[in-house]
């Protein structure tokens, strides 16, 4: 009797991992399956769902000779958007070197509350000048994370300079950063 038990169970974990697999962990997205380490070269990314100014899609490539941010953030997390007004002034002061993206990648959330957290913001007149892009296919895979706020610093070269938490966004550190130069900033874990 233990035996039959145990081998139910057995069968029933390897239902549960083999549908897991196949929707959600070890998904490829067209840019494929492994995360992107710092040093590496990003592809031109293409964010489809953009949800504020002109709502077309985005990709790196319409950002030529300019360093990326990938601010990585979900609708629950407060401190994310109460970062937000800090990320539109660093803009708006770095805007011809450089290209902040918000980017709602949150399991949480779908693109339906997403494109309502933001429709609220701008009728009560914060209209963010940063798009506002929701992904859920291929930005997990290549920048996973399991908190929020985390950033991905792409230089003009497209290669990731740094994987981060908030606490380095510094005028020294976005200098040596446009330059170009090595950023030896503390990676921020998963």
């Amino acid at each position: 009797m233990k035996k039959t038990i145990f081998f139910i169970a057995v069968a029933v974990l390897c239902l549960f991992f083999r549908g897991f697999g196949q929707s959600g962990g070890g998904v490829s997205g067209p840019y494929g399956t492994a995360a992107i380490r710092v040093g590496e070269k990003v592809p031109d990314l293409l964010f489809v769902h953009v949800l504020n100014g002109d709502k077309r899609p985005v990709s790196l490539s319409s950002f030529k000779g300019k360093a990326v941010i990938l601010d990585f953030w979900g609708t629950w997390c407060g401190s994310c958007i109460s970062s937000f007004p800090k990320m539109e002034k660093l803009q708006e002061k770095y805007g011809r070197y450089l290209q902040i993206l918000f980017v709602d990648d949150s399991t949480v959330d779908s693109l339906e509350n997403t494109s309502a957290f933001v429709e609220l913001h701008e009728r009560a007149g914060e209209v963010f000048s940063i798009p506002m892009i929701w992904d859920k296919g291929f930005t997990p895979v290549l920048f996973p994370h399991q908190s929020y706020p985390h950033y991905v610093w792409i230089g003009a070269d497209r290669r990731v300079a740094a994987i981060t938490d908030g606490t380095h966004f510094t005028e020294a550190n976005f200098e040596r950063f446009f330059a170009g130069l090595e950023l030896n900033l503390k990676r921020k874990e998963f």
